[in-house]
């Protein structure tokens, strides 16, 4: 999911290198460097540069925050790979908040709609689920024609989920598949839809084990009070209606181990497909490498 993006970054990366400084105030709360001078900061840059295209996150973070301690050394392409740099590291609260400095001091600036984006993903990382929703659907409201569009979507299904709001969530994974059906986000929502579909099936099960029982309580209750008053021939209707509860609990029981084993086999497929993930990450970190070592002959070629 995060390195599909990395897509985009080669070529972001590459501007950065050719971009010039702008000169905006910054608080950096967790370096404490002395200003340092303009060659430093070529060297602080292409270090924190190279640090992030080695998937070295913290450094990166580390470099960039150093270079942006000189308020002249901020650009939105600095700003913008540290943000990215920060989800990687899994600084969400980070990230979000260093997204809304940079729409705040960058709004006509080319990567503000992957900066909007971000904020949103990063606002359901730190569990900020309300804020996240409101974000990713002022993106999706604003920029229709996004590749990223189907991505904030499946955000916003997951902040529904992650708050039990199922039936809010399911038609956004609905949509998903419906509309983009070739999309990384389809598998996803297909897999959210199973297992809402599993927890409403469960959920069920349940609540009629619970009526059934209280039904099966209930006439336990009115066959003791009516021994009292009835003969034994009397009292034979209430026992075949016991039996039948009997054998009605004991069908639903059935069905709630059939549906537990169903939720095994779910679980089965969930890890399978956590390892085709983690193959595929693999696969797309050694595709990056490779690119990088092709954009690094062509730089020597172009010098």
């Amino acid at each position: 999911m995060i390195f599909k993006g990395r897509k985009f970054f080669s070529v972001i990366l590459f501007s950065v290198l050719a971009g010039s400084m702008f000169s905006q105030t910054f608080d950096v709360d967790d370096v404490n460097v002395t200003k340092v001078s303009a060659k430093q900061s070529q060297e602080i840059f292409a270090d924190a540069l190279n640090a992030y295209k080695n998937y070295e996150w913290n450094n990166s973070i580390f470099l960039f925050k150093k270079l942006h301690s000189n308020p002249e050394n901020i650009t939105p392409e600095s700003m913008y790979i540290l943000i990215m740099a920060q989800t990687y590291a899994g600084q969400y609260k980070q990230a979000a908040d260093d997204c809304t400095y940079f729409l705040n001091n960058y709004p006509d600036s080319q990567y503000v709609q992957l900066v909007v984006y971000q904020k949103g993903k990063n606002l359901y990382q730190t569990g900020d689920y309300e804020k996240a929703i409101i974000t990713l659907s002022d993106f999706c409201h604003t920029y229709p024609s996004n590749q990223l569009y189907a991505a904030s979507l499946f955000w916003i299904g997951e902040s529904f989920f992650a708050t039990y709001n199922f039936e809010s969530a399911k038609p956004i994974y609905e949509r998903i598949i419906a509309e983009y059906p070739d999309d990384s986000k389809a598998k996803d929502a297909r897999y959210r839809l199973d297992v809402i579909a599993q927890r409403s099936r469960e959920e069920k099960l349940l609540y009629l084990l619970k009526q059934t029982g209280e039904d099966y309580l209930s006439s336990k209750e009115a066959y003791e009070k009516s021994l009292k008053y009835h003969s034994v021939e009397s009292s034979a209707g209430i026992n075949n209606q016991l039996k039948e509860l009997r054998q009605k609990n004991e069908s639903l029981d059935a069905d709630l181990a059939y549906e537990k084993n169903r939720s095994a086999e779910l679980e089965a497929r969930i890890k399978a497909y956590e390892n085709d993930l983690t193959e595929n990450i693999r696969l797309l970190k050694q595709q990056a490498k490779e690119a990088r070592e092709i954009i690094g002959e062509e730089g020597d070629d172009n010098e």
